[in-house]
Order: structure tokens, then sequence, then C-alpha cells
């Protein structure tokens, strides 16, 4: 089996970038899954997370996973600047 990681990585402003890192840590910390791990960490605008998962269809699933809390966090940030 390959062992498979990989890189989410994007920039926005700091406040941004300490919203999504608010609403993804939770639930990347509470994600149980013997066959993948995620990370997410912040440095000023910049959001990285790191997906490691022991074989591809963990890997898509981790990253599907964490896409859809992505967008949902942009989402719901966009809403409520917006109105």
């Amino acid at each position: 089996m390959a062992h498979v990681t990989i890189f989410i990585e994007f920039s926005t402003d700091p406040d941004k970038a300490s919203s999504i890192l608010k609403s993804l840590k939770p639930e990347t910390d509470s994600i149980k899954s013997r066959r993948s791990k995620t990370s997410v960490e912040r440095i000023d605008g910049d959001v990285t997370v790191k997906l490691e998962a022991e074989d591809i269809t963990a890997a898509r699933a981790a990253a599907n996973t964490v896409i859809r809390l992505l967008n949902v966090s942009l989402a719901t940030m966009e809403v409520l600047e917006n109105g």
C-alpha cells in the first residue's frame, strides 16, 4: 500500500484565516480514522491543511471531508460579511 500526503494551502487576510482555523480545527480533531490523519495550522494569513492516509481511498475521503468543511466555513463567512 502507498502512503499518501496531501497539502491544501491558501492565503487570505489574517482575520479570515483565524476564523477558518477556529472552524476547522474542532472538526478535524474529532475525525476518528485508523487510515487517515488531518492537521490544520495557520501562519498569519496562510492556512495549511495536511492530510495523511494509508491509501488513496482514505486520502480521497479525508480530502472530500476537508473540502466540504472549508466550503461551509467560507460560505458562512461570506453570508456574515454580506448579510
